[in-house]
């Protein structure tokens, strides 16, 4: 893997989601909206930390499907996927699209976590470092997965649909050990003390992403 083809696919798909806007746009108008109605409902009642935990990670995961998948389905839509093919090897692909789907993970998820706080103030926050360290691992773990089913799903014609249904079974191991950390750092736990699920996490991510990158070449090239 040449480390500067990869780099390239990532600045292409940079400049063309800045240029276009049409995913940004899509994605604040998904979290701008969830957050407000979410905030509108609740009004002043207190939310539960568990409900609080499982809330933030529903929102994280309707975010990464509607956003994260348009890398490569976009390909598909403007008929650039065989020119793509043609001008960078399939792991350069690989690591290029994820390199941008973590990005923009990282910046939905905590612009989601810092609008979520300002409009439901309630929410109380017992260890900034844990959730942040929590948000950051969801993030990386969600883009991981979301990568490779959107390059299965990207060539069918009900890819909208499938990609939730595909997605799921494999973010549940994310999701699970997610949903305890983030309630361990809203309840003030340290990061020692959640370590077990963060170590899922991170082992979860680092599997996926590896047996991705292994078998990327054999459903891109299909």
């Amino acid at each position: 893997m040449k480390p500067v083809r990869w780099i390239a696919v990532f600045n292409k798909d940079l400049r063309s989601e800045l240029h276009t806007r049409h995913g940004l746009t899509t994605l604040a108008l998904f979290v701008v909206t969830t957050v407000a109605l979410l905030a509108y409902s609740t009004a002043e009642e207190p939310l539960t930390k568990p409900i609080t935990a499982a809330l933030i990670w529903i929102l994280m995961f309707f975010t990464a499907m509607s956003g994260l998948a348009r890398s490569f389905m976009n390909e598909e839509e403007r008929a650039t996927a065989l020119y793509l093919r043609l001008s960078a090897p399939t792991g350069s692909i690989y690591w290029g699209k994820l390199a941008g789907n973590v990005l923009y993970s990282l910046v939905s998820n905590l612009a989601l976590l810092l609008l979520l706080l300002l409009l439901m103030p309630l929410i109380q926050i017992g260890s900034w470092s844990l959730l942040l360290l929590v948000v950051v691992l969801g993030s990386f773990g969600l883009a991981s997965v979301v990568t490779i089913t959107s390059a299965i799903v990207a060539k069918a014609g009900t890819r909208s649909a499938l990609l939730p249904v595909l997605s799921f079974p494999l973010l549940l191991p994310l999701v699970m050990p997610g949903i305890q950390a983030t309630l361990a750092a809203l309840a003030g736990l340290a990061i020692q003390d959640a370590w077990g699920d963060v170590a899922v996490m991170v082992s979860h991510t680092g599997i996926v992403t590896v047996v991705s990158w292994l078998v990327f070449g054999i459903l891109w090239e299909d």
